[in-house]
């Protein structure tokens, strides 16, 4: 019961670093459809704002779905 406890405690640390690199390799875009800027993260997100998904194609055009 101690060693699961102690891995919970010991796993949150990890996963704060792990969202913080994301944020940091994160590029700031600018929507498309309503034109507010945030962080697209892993080449899609949905905008803030509208509520739209904006994802990065293979050719690095932003499209909006």
């Amino acid at each position: 019961m101690i060693f699961i406890i102690a891995c919970f405690i010991l796993a949150i640390p990890i996963a704060i670093v792990v969202v913080a690199v994301k944020q940091m390799r994160a590029e700031t875009v600018i929507c498309p459809n309503c034109g507010r800027s945030f962080k697209l993260m892993n080449g899609s997100h949905k905008c803030p704002k509208c509520r739209t998904r904006v994802t990065r194609t293979s050719d690095g055009r932003l499209i909006s779905s």
